[in-house]
């Protein structure tokens, strides 16, 4: 029996986005690797005694989602992706990327972390990126790579989407506090201009405080922070989701929500320009927003079905 060691990037994790994106590729890849033993160890933490002891006894190991591929030379310190001096040697040429996204828009790559990368990566198996940046930082190391996009929207490689271009009576939008701006209170204002009810979700425990430092709150019924509540809102509601919170609003529109991201960074832009994902630049939250909301949009994904289709047929057992 063939032993995978997964590298979940939601266990001790602040930010409830990675919980979206790791339950989503294991929608996917289950069925692939269910013949095998499954063992599992924490991203954020590193491997650890027994993490170690598992993945050296792995055949293969899978890094799961987020935005886990840097440029700079990232091993340990405050990265999603934690790698010890003792975990190189029992990760070598084991790790198989899947879904990971570049935390970047550097794609020249350090010396250090081309070797390190060089090292962890396995040299015979695609890698998963989703996005091309992505894409860029493993190619220019020599590593074998595909561009699947986010396991979020491998659903829609084969279902249609059925997702209203008017508008909801009501909302639930994201924040970012550690991507905090002075258009976010433009933008609430927007939704109050737009929306009869309010809603908000905190992906991570530091935006609720966030909102209320730049708005009241009395008008803006809060969503517990936890993946539970956020869907049993999203199931319930006829509501439309819009936030700088880019698998917040990927979730929404697993639900069959009307969902639109805010660019705050490399990852909504990029994602957005390859498959179609509705989003909004930062600089336009107010009438053009407005606008948008009002005058409705459509929701067409591009998903690359053939990569999605080569890499997972690469982990079926041999």
């Amino acid at each position: 029996m063939r032993h995978i060691h997964l590298i979940d990037t939601s266990i001790a994790s602040d930010n409830l986005g990675d919980e979206i994106i790791v339950s989503e590729a294991r929608k996917h890849i289950d069925r692939i690797i269910g013949d095998a033993y499954i063992s599992s160890s924490s991203g954020h933490d590193g491997l650890g005694h027994y993490g170690r002891q598992l993945a050296a006894d792995a055949d293969l190991v899978l890094l799961l989602g987020t935005n886990a591929l840097s440029a700079k030379y990232q091993r340990r310190g405050n990265f999603v992706w934690s790698v010890g001096r003792k975990d190189i040697s029992v990760l070598e040429g084991k790790v198989v990327l899947l879904g990971v996204g570049a935390s970047t828009t550097n794609t020249v790559v350090h010396p250090r972390q081309a070797r390190l990368l060089r090292r962890l990566l396995s040299p015979h198996l695609k890698h998963s990126v989703r996005d091309e940046t992505g894409k860029a930082i493993l190619e220019s190391v020599g590593l074998p790579v595909i561009n699947t996009s986010c396991p979020t929207l491998w659903r829609y490689r084969s279902e249609a989407l059925d997702i209203p271009t008017g508008g909801a009576p009501s909302v639930c939008f994201t924040l970012t506090k550690h991507k905090a701006s002075s258009e976010d209170a433009t933008f609430v204002a927007s939704l109050r201009e737009c929306y009869g009810k309010l809603y908000f979700w905190p992906q991570q425990k530091r935006d609720l405080d966030y909102l209320r430092s730049i708005t009241t709150t009395d008008d803006i019924e809060i969503v517990p922070g936890n993946l539970a509540a956020y869907d049993a809102l999203l199931e319930r509601e006829n509501i439309d989701v819009i936030g700088t919170r880019l698998h917040g609003g990927i979730r929404g529109l697993l639900h069959g929500r009307r969902s639109l991201v805010i660019e705050i960074d490399n990852r909504a832009r990029d994602i957005g320009a390859e498959t179609g994902l509705p989003t909004q630049k930062r600089d336009a939250l107010g009438p053009e927003l407005i606008a948008k909301i009002r005058d409705g949009f459509e929701t067409k994904l591009t998903i690359p079905m053939a990569n999605v289709d080569t890499y997972l047929k690469q982990l079926v057992a041999r």
